[in-house]
């Protein structure tokens, strides 16, 4: 009997031992095709950027302390520090958070539809395919970014709601729905408006003299270009195009001189933050730059806070060289964004986001697509959506790196870049190899 129990014992055990080997094995030959097809995903995208050297991966972080030079990036780290009480009054609020590395989930799975691809002639089968796979993979990023952002402020509750954002509005979702639809919604929804001297406090403090009266626009456009600062434009060729429209808008500190053959001359509008506009190492009363265009300034107030309040308590002091430069330069075109009509996109996006989304206003990008669309019969976006040229490469005109730039370091770019899509008319190609996004104006529309 004890031979007999040893054997059984025995016999058990290699049973035991056999089935582990199995599973182990058919673990590692998955895991290791999954490897391959990552490396042969990653090639595909290599090819299209650099005709077959090397290959690329799409990467992303996002960190509240970072080294780029930005004042759309930086941005993150300077509020923080310099918040006003009234912001929020959890006391977490003002800690800096520390830097978090966004890592890809292997079983993660984005509660989203699979994206629908756009069709390709036939004349161009290798090229769709690189373009689709590299499209692929951004979106699966995109999703990524979006889904983690939002589990880690569910987490952190009001210590990421510096400006006492409280939406009560729906979350829902931009899939399944057309680009008009989505347009239109953006209308009916959202009015981008600039101060007017009989809003208060301005006009019984006097000021409103000082605010231009003719609105900002006083022509249609056949035709709009808005050129994104994106590290990707770098070798673009895109500046004769560009130049080509009828409208060009910049934003911030961004140049041209010296880079021409890539975002073009011709500047109709500069759109600049409270920072560029208030702090001296942008030089922005004196610099060629801000002169002989017309400017739109921007700074976040509350949520819910009045024209008063924003007035009292700014997050930067736009309005001192505000009124300064007016005075110096009375036939300049300069306007003060309300601040309120950033919300109202900020809404207009979380209504068709099924996550939760950064509560910060949305870009600057975004905010010139939607002051555009009413007065263009179509807007162009360059580099918004990155395309194949996408690198580490925060800005076309700096070599310094930080991939933050193009997934988010304040503003919801994941969420924005992901609705930018869904607008979007142009085909896969348009978008990510020429670099370029088209939307449909309002009077386009039969909305």
């Amino acid at each position: 009997m004890r031979a007999v129990a040893v054997s059984v014992w025995i016999f058990i055990n290699l049973v035991f031992v056999g089935m582990c080997g199995y599973i182990y094995l058919l673990w590692s030959q998955y895991w290791q095709y999954v490897e391959r097809q990552h490396e042969h995903m990653a090639g595909l995208i290599g090819n299209s950027r650099s005709g077959g050297a090397g290959s690329s991966q799409i990467f992303y972080y996002y960190s509240h302390e970072t080294s780029t030079s930005d004042p759309e990036v930086v941005v993150a780290r300077n509020r923080s520090k310099s918040l006003p009480k009234h912001r929020s009054s959890d006391k977490s609020a003002n800690k800096t958070s520390p830097a978090l590395k966004v890592i890809r989930r292997r079983n993660s799975q984005p509660r989203f539809p699979k994206t629908r691809m756009s069709a390709e002639p036939p004349w161009s089968d290798k090229t769709s395919s690189r373009v689709l796979a590299y499209k692929s993979q951004l979106v699966v990023q995109l999703r990524r970014v979006l889904l983690e952002e939002s589990s880690v402020f569910k987490a952190r509750g009001d210590a990421n709601n510096p400006y006492n954002v409280h939406y009560i509005g729906p979350r829902g979702s931009y899939v399944g729905k057309s680009a008009q639809e989505l347009i239109c919604s953006l209308k009916n929804k959202v009015n981008i408006r600039t101060i007017t001297g009989s809003d208060e406090p301005f006009a019984s403090l006097g000021l409103g003299n000082l605010i231009p009266k003719q609105p900002m626009f006083q022509a249609k456009f056949n035709t709009c270009a808005i050129v994104t600062n994106a590290g990707s434009l770098f070798g673009s060729g895109l500046g004769s195009f560009i130049d080509k429209h009828d409208m060009v808008v910049r934003f911030n500190h961004a140049p041209t001189d010296g880079y021409e053959s890539d975002v073009g001359t011709k500047t109709a509008l500069r759109i600049v933050n409270s920072q560029v506009v208030s702090k001296p190492s942008f030089n922005f009363m004196t610099s060629p730059m801000y002169q002989n265009v017309n400017l739109l300034a921007w700074d976040p107030n509350n949520y819910s806070s009045t024209l008063d309040e924003w007035y009292q308590q700014p997050d930067f002091d736009v309005f001192s060289p505000y009124f300064e430069h007016r005075k110096l330069h009375p036939h300049q075109g300069f306007y003060l964004l309300d601040p309120r009509s950033q919300w109202t996109l900020w809404d207009y996006i979380q209504s068709l986001i099924p996550v939760r989304i950064r509560k910060n206003p949305p870009s600057s990008g975004f905010l010139g697509l939607a002051l555009m669309l009413p007065h263009c019969l179509q807007v162009d976006l360059m580099e918004y959506v990155p395309s194949v040229r996408l690198t580490k490469r925060c800005h076309y005109w700096d070599v310094a790196e930080d991939s933050s730039c193009t997934f988010g370091v304040w503003h919801p770019l994941a969420a924005e870049k992901l609705l930018a899509l869904a607008l979007n008319v142009e085909s896969d190609t348009t978008v990510f190899s020429d670099g370029y996004i088209r939307v449909p104006g309002y009077s386009t529309l039969q909305c």
